[in-house]
Order: C-alpha cells, then structure tokens, then sequence
C-alpha cells in the first residue's frame, strides 16, 4: 500500500512574519512616544525661556541699532547741513573772484595812467625817468628821509598872483612822496617858522597836520629871498636828529655876489664827523622872477645840492 507524501511544514509563514513585522514596528513606534514624550516633559518649561531670552535680547539688540541709527541719521543731517554751508560760500567766493578781478584790472589802470604823467611831468622837467620800476626817487630826488625840512622863499615875486598857490602845490606833493615820513617843518627864506611854538620840534606827519599847515601856509609871505639864512638856521637846530633828514629849498631869485662862501658856509655847517653831510640838501626852483635871478637861485643851489647829496630841480609853471 502505498503511503501519502505530506508537505513540509514551513515555520515561517507570511502569517507569521507579518505578525512579527507588527510587533516590531509597535515596539519601535512605543520606543520612539516614550523618548518623545520624556523629552517634552522634561525640556519644556526651559525651553520656553530661553526662548523668552532670546527674545528680549533681540528686542534689546533692535533697540541698540535703532539708537546708532538715529545717531548716524543726526550725524548724517549734520554733515548735510555743513556741506550746503561749505557749497555757499564757495558761491560767494566763486562770484567775488571776479569782482576782485574786476577791482584790481582798474587799479593797474590807474597805476599806469598815473605812470604815464609822472612820465610827461619828469619828460618836461628833463630829469631821469622814474616810472618803469618802483624806485625811491621822484624826479630824481630820494623820498627816504624820516623828516623833512621846507626853507621857502616867500618874498613877493613867489607869492604874489597865483604864485604862491603853485607852491604850495608842490610842498603837498612833496610831502606825499615821502611814505616813511615822521615828522615836517617848514620856514621861510630868513629861517622864521610857520609854527613859531614848534620852533626846533616837528610837525607830526597826519592827514590833519599836513591839511592845516597848508591852510596856514596860505597868509605865510612877506620874507625875503636870501636862503642860507634859512638852512643855517635849520641845519644849527636840527642837526643832531637821529634818522634820515632833507631839506627841500625853494626860490625863485638869487644874487650870485659871495655864492662860493655861502655854498662853503652851508657845506661845512651839514659836515658831519667824518666829514660827509647829515642833511640832503635839494633845490626846487621857480621860474616866476626874471630869467637872469632865476639862473641865479639855480646856480647857488646847483652848487648846494651836488656838494650835499642833494638834486636841483627846476620848475617852469
């Protein structure tokens, strides 16, 4: 008889692994709550604060930028502020540039103008022209000195008619061409004084001095016409002034009788010790007497000047 085949039995049925792949994952699944809800539990509370300081640090942090922000904003409208300022003025500096332009093309217009009539004037007086370089001359005559001294014939033929206005035309300038000036003084021919309470002091060199002397010189006439009288006087009186003194003669008339012994007197009188002269001694003249005195005056001072330092210049107005 024959025996029956039995199947094998087979112990891992699908029956059985999906039993046990259930079983797994449950115990994985359980594992995986209990660890979840122990880490809730135990970090919760700790976790929300910090998470509240981390939050008030970045609210504190907001805070600290907003103040550095509104700081750099105010250093920001600041600057805006300086450099419109700064644009400004650079306009008004931008527009004067050629109004200065403007004001300095008219003073070297007026420089030249007044170049061109000392020019004329030196041309007809036949001295040495002066006018294309700053120089301390006019008219060939050194305007240096600290003080000035004026010994003017006042006799009639120098002020009689228009004259004597003239002359007092030419003390003014004179007197403007010396910059460094101090001090003034001004006699007549016969050594009397315009102020006679100033006799052997000086006149203050001010815009206000010079106005009133002038003014004064206006009635100072009447004197005669022998000028050494006048420089022994000034060069006696003056003579130990510290700094650079000339005197300026003015004359329209002079008799030439004794000339060498005035012209030795007035040279050996402005001799210092080492035998050279203290004063410049110039001659102004002025063609108001008759040719033959005018030569004269010129003569005398000619002779003064050139043994004095000084310059002789004639004037014909």
């Amino acid at each position: 008889m024959r025996k029956l085949q039995r199947p094998p039995i087979e112990v891992f049925t699908l029956s059985f692994l999906d039993i046990i792949s259930c079983a797994f994952g449950a115990v994985v699944l359980l594992i995986l709550l209990a660890k979840n809800g122990d880490t809730d539990e135990h970090q919760g509370p700790e976790q929300l604060s910090i998470l509240l300081e981390q939050v008030q640090a970045a609210q504190l942090s907001v805070e600290t930028l907003q103040g550095a922000l509104l700081d750099k904003q105010e250093e920001l409208r600041q600057a805006q502020a300086k450099t419109a300022s700064i644009t400004d003025e650079q306009q008004n500096l931008d527009s004067s540039i050629p109004r200065a332009q403007q004001t300095i093309q008219q003073l070297q217009q007026q420089a030249q103008s007044l170049r061109e009539e000392i020019r004329r004037e030196t041309a007809r007086l036949r001295v040495p022209d002066s006018t294309d370089e700053p120089s301390e001359e006019v008219g060939g005559i050194p305007t240096d000195a600290d003080y000035v001294i004026f010994v003017i014939d006042n006799s009639g033929s120098m002020a009689g008619g228009g004259k004597w206005q003239k002359v007092m035309r030419v003390v003014s300038d004179v007197l403007n061409n010396h910059p460094q000036m101090k001090g003034f003084q001004i006699m007549n021919a016969d050594g009397d004084y315009l102020y006679r309470s100033q006799a052997g002091k000086w006149l203050n060199d001010t815009a206000s001095m010079r106005t009133r002397a002038l003014e004064r010189m206006s009635s100072f006439v009447g004197g005669g016409s022998f000028p050494e009288r006048g420089i022994l006087k000034a060069l006696n009186e003056y003579k130990g002034q510290s700094g650079k003194v000339s005197l300026y003669v003015f004359g329209d008339d002079y008799s030439t009788a004794g000339l060498d012994n005035v012209v030795r007197n007035i040279t050996a009188a402005n001799a210092g010790p080492n035998g050279e002269p203290i004063f410049r001694i110039h001659g102004i003249g002025f063609y108001f007497a008759t040719p033959q005195n005018a030569r004269g005056f010129a003569t005398l001072m000619q002779a003064v000047a050139k043994r004095n330092r000084g310059a002789f210049v004639g004037l014909n107005m």
